[in-house]
């Protein structure tokens, strides 16, 4: 300011106060400021973001569009804040419109978790909890709930084992630790305990996923729990304008083949011609069938979907529904399926509120694939290049011609004509909630479900295949329904006193699951009458039913003193029909502690290190896995003596079985770094005792076995998992990164009695997934015979030496690997530039064995199935001095080379590019003139490179340690498949 001479020094400080005052009554001047509120990662409007003037109470959130509008004066700052996102603070400067763009956050202590009977803000967290929300589930183009948490939860290893239509992938949580009981997880859907797992929620109306891996967050559903709790959350409505989504998915799959090819008819020839088969003909040259390609195709897959939501401050409602189709890659299989839902929340009053979600599907499949009497998996396989499908007029064979080579003397695409294996299956959810506040620091709810299942399956086999040509037809029906009924009925409390915080529940829980099955089969069924009314004699006439009780009290206390110290502890006392009468009830726990350490005074504000939790958690939970009536003494009267219905024992009674438990001790560290870097880190110990264990008993006794609490298993592991953002601005850049390591231990068994479980062998002090087979010692070079190891042993059994032989029968049995990885993981990347997102999702599995034990290699042993080609690095004996892998191929066999050893053991390793999505949103600016509020178009891949060593097909195999992909054996699955696929989202 200039001051113009004369002027005195009291008229200048007079005229300053002048335009201070004017100013500042100016600057207090409030406005009107609107705007939108978008996600930076997809564009997408965000409601319900909380918009708050700083340094005051005045505050506001945004509609169902993403719009707000808010009083403020020129110079104040609006603080911007969702879950999920980082929190911005944005000066006023005098504009009226303030359009925002929210990154998504890493800050993990600040998002708040769904734990089943409540929520709980990560920074006061005791537990070891990892919730994937909306946003990254949206990014996945899965079929089930189950796949969409694949590789982005920690020490959760999930695996599709099976690529049948309609199958669900199996999952495990920190490792097995039961040898019977089961080891799956417990699924909660909105707060209440599943009956029958997964069923009944489609991938598009999951909100969040949260999975509680140790006893902090497991133990409160204490005697199911041991194998992890998977809580499940379904989408609901938000108050504001009604918004109405609309999604089609269109795309194609492939079977995956794998490192796996199959013989042509020259290289079938030479190889018959190396084993001298005196009946090779030139003329077999003549014909060349690739089998996959005949009975494999591309299929064709489709889901549409359409939903709407909204609501007001009283009334928000949530309905949706989908339809999607799926062709197997095998011919005649497929599966179709019409899912809806509605979800409906209505504030009766100030203080009391009603909650109502209903859903059901009806599902429908055709799988002639995998029947245990006509595989058409193993067929694909099997069948000799040579033989063709179809005679020279184009009609179809039957392989019954005297001029069909191939040892199944079935053509599989002549009973098809005919052959069905059709499934129908009904599902229907019912959830009531009642919530009343008697005040601000105390409520009680009721949560009421009701679930049940219809199965039905059927069948036939014509007369005029060879299947059903014995008995002049065949057709079988069978039916299955299940039905869960659950009450759960809770007191919250939490209260605040000054910095002290305590709050907890109590309650009390009652279910009751109710199974009935009948089957029948019925033979003399003339050609196209697919009734059982028709049928000449029936046969196999079952049925079966049963049903089982859980009564549950639960309580649980939380304590927090100044934001920096937690503490929680719950205890729950279930009881079961399922145990004996001395053992119905069981008592489980859980301590845990926390520590925020950046919220201490000595952390240095300007540190790298943001945000800084340990926790440490002990408890218990348990397994009560098993059939309904194993505990009780049973008569079977599925018998007849004289004409009439008789009964003999079946089970003697164990009055003292009660449940597995697990006793579970986790430490962990959550750090956040630069706000751009979460990092978690976990170790645990989970010991399993008191396993439910099938045990032989003497043959005088009348018994096979007896189900006892004996023997222990324990897993222990560590768990690393990181995101972070690393290119923030008009470009971004997020990674999600974890591995997980588990050493698994039988610790204990009845007696110290090994048990055989197939080609595997559960032993104390080995890994309960152990392979227990002849160890291979490669071929002679000499004769190109078969070797294996046999052991020598002294009076007391140990092992004094080894040498070796190409009798196989000398060869012993002994421990050769392992079917449990040494870690697992995945990694996330997504890259955003404007409107453009890019998605690669990595999962890796290291160190586990396959068994592939199978035909495709036997040496000759079987002339008449097709044989796999070799291997890059692997050759056949062919002359003395020869080196060889595989053994000299004989006519009729080489010494049993082809029979189970660990020559067939697979390293089972693979990095697989699992998922890859582009997508690009149209620019909203653009959308508004049509009055569209979004539009994603993408283009998505599954099972798009693997990486592995693995000789078979697929090296993604059953958590169990299970064959999983075995050409040419029995326990041949369904091929996993590559997928493309194309979708549109429009959000009106």
């Amino acid at each position: 300011m200039k001051i113009k001479k004369g002027t005195s020094f009291l008229g200048w400080i007079l005229g300053f106060c002048f335009l201070f005052v004017v100013s500042s009554n100016l600057s207090a001047q409030q406005i009107t400021i609107s705007g939108e509120v978008v996600s930076a990662s997809d564009g997408t409007t965000l409601p319900g973001v909380n918009i708050l003037v700083k340094g005051t109470n005045r505050g506001t959130t945004t509609d169902a569009n993403g719009s707000y509008e808010i009083s403020a004066s020129a110079n104040d700052t609006l603080t911007f804040s969702y879950i999920g996102f980082a929190t911005k603070n944005i000066p006023v400067q005098g504009r009226s419109t303030i359009n925002v763009t929210l990154n998504p956050s890493t800050q993990a202590l600040e998002e708040v978790v769904v734990t089943g009977y409540g929520t709980v803000n990560q920074r006061e967290s005791t537990s070891s909890i990892v919730q994937v929300n909306e946003e990254d589930l949206g990014k996945v183009t899965a079929p089930d709930a189950t796949s969409m948490i694949q590789g982005k939860v920690s020490g959760v290893y999930i695996s599709h084992d099976t690529g049948r239509p309609g199958a669900n992938p199996s999952i495990n949580i920190r490792g097995t630790g039961s040898l019977s009981g089961g080891s799956e997880p417990l699924y909660v859907i909105d707060g209440v305990i599943a009956g029958n797992g997964m069923e009944g929620v489609t991938p598009s109306d999951i909100k969040s996923i949260s999975v509680l891996k140790d006893a902090a967050a497991t133990s409160l559903y204490g005697s199911r729990a041991s194998g992890g709790v998977v809580v499940i959350t379904t989408k609901s409505g938000v108050p504001g304008k009604t918004e109405v989504n609309v999604k089609a998915t269109v795309g194609f799959s492939n079977q995956l083949k794998g490192n796996l090819e199959l013989m042509n008819s020259q290289q079938l020839y030479d190889l018959h011609k190396m084993m001298n088969d005196p009946n090779l003909t030139p003329d077999l040259l003549n014909t060349d069938t690739n089998w996959r390609e005949v009975l494999y195709q591309t299929a064709i897959r489709n889901k549409y979907e359409a939903s709407v939501s909204g609501g007001n401050d009283q009334t928000t409602f949530y309905v949706a529904g989908n339809y999607y189709k799926e062709e197997g890659t095998v011919i005649q299989t497929h599966f179709d399926r019409i899912a809806g839902r509605a979800n409906l929340s209505h504030k009766v009053s100030e203080n009391f509120m009603i909650d109502a979600k209903v859903s059901g599907h009806y599902a429908t499949d055709q799988n002639i694939a995998e029947g245990g009497h006509y595989n058409v998996l193993n067929f694909s396989y099997r069948l000799l290049p040579w033989d063709s499908p179809y005679n020279s007029d184009g009609t179809l064979r039957t392989g019954l011609e005297s001029d069909w080579l191939s040892r199944d003397s079935e053509n599989p695409l002549y009973p098809m004509q005919w052959n069905y294996d059709n499934g129908r299956h009904t599902n229907f959810l019912g959830n009531l909630k009642l919530t009343y506040d008697f005040t601000e620091w105390a409520s009680f709810t009721s949560t009421n479900n009701f679930e049940l299942e219809n199965s039905n399956s059927e069948i036939y086999y014509d007369s005029r295949s060879q299947r059903g040509s014995a008995n002049s037809g065949e057709l079988y029906n069978s039916e299955e329904i299940s039905s869960s009924i659950i009450t759960s009925n809770l007191i919250h409390l939490n209260q605040d006193f000054g910095d002290h915080a305590i709050g907890g529940i109590a309650g009390f829980e009652y279910q009751r699951n109710d199974y009935q099955s009948t089957n029948l089969r019925g033979i003399g069924i003339p050609n196209g009458l697919h009734i059982q009314d028709v049928a000449a004699e029936a046969l196999n006439v079952g049925g079966y039913k049963q049903n089982s009780v859980f009564v549950s009290f639960l309580s649980q206390v939380n304590y927090s003193y100044e934001n920096k110290y937690n503490l929680s502890a719950s205890f729950r006392r279930d009881g079961s029909s399922r145990f004996g009468e001395n053992n119905r009830y069981g008592n489980f726990y859980s301590v845990g502690g926390s520590w925020v350490v950046s919220n201490e005074e000595f952390m240095n504000s300007e540190s790298l290190i943001d945000q800084l939790k340990v926790r440490a958690s002990y408890g218990t939970t348990g397994n009560a896995a098993i059939g309904p009536y194993e505990a009780s003494g049973l008569y079977s009267f599925a018998n007849q003596y004289g004409g009439i219905t008789a009964s003999i024992p079946e089970r003697i009674p164990s009055p003292s079985l009660t449940w597995e438990v697990a006793y579970n001790t986790n430490v962990g560290i959550d750090i956040g770094l630069y706000e751009r870097i979460d990092l978690s880190v976990d170790l645990y110990n989970r010991r399993n005792e008191d396993l439910l264990q099938q045990v032989r008993l003497p043959g005088t006794s009348g018994y096979e076995y007896r189900i006892q609490n004996v023997g222990t298993v324990r897993n222990r592991g560590v768990e690393f998992q990181v995101s972070s953002e690393n290119i923030l601005g008009e470009f971004n850049w997020t990674t999600d990164f974890n591995i997980s390591f588990n050493n698994n231990k039988v610790l204990d068994l009845f007696e110290g009695t090994p048990i055989l479980n197939g080609n595997q062998r559960i032993i104390e002090g080995r890994d309960l997934n152990t392979w227990y087979l002849r160890k291979w010692a490669g071929v002679d070079p000499q004769n190109g015979d078969p070797l294996w190891e046999k052991q020598t042993f002294d009076s007391n059994g140990n092992v004094t030496g080894t040498e070796l032989t190409n009798n196989y029968d000398e060869a012993n049995l002994q421990t050769v690997g392992t079917a449990s990885p040494d870690f697992t993981g995945g990694i996330r990347n997504i890259f955003q530039y404007k409107g453009v997102s890019l998605s690669t999702f990595f999962n890796f599995v290291y160190g586990n064995e396959i068994l592939y034990y199978n035909d495709l290699y036997d040496d000759g042993a079987y002339v008449s199935i097709n044989n796999a080609v070799l291997q890059p690095d692997e050759s056949r004996w062919q002359e003395p001095g020869d080196h060889a892998t595989h053994p000299k191929p004989v006519y009729g066999g080489n010494q049993d080379s082809h029979k189970p050893s660990s020559r067939f053991l697979e390293d089972g390793s693979f990095l697989r590019l699992k998922n890859a999505t582009l997508s690009y949103n149209l620019p909203s600016s653009l959308l508004q003139k049509v009055n569209i509020r979004s539009v994603r178009l993408y283009v998505s891949g599954d099972n798009v490179l693997t990486f592995t060593d693995y000789r078979g097909r697929d090296p993604e195999v059953s958590v169990n340690g299970g064959i999983g992909s075995n050409p040419g054996s029995v326990g041949e699955k369904y091929p996993s498949s590559r997928r493309i696929l194309f979708g549109i989202e429009l959000g009106l």
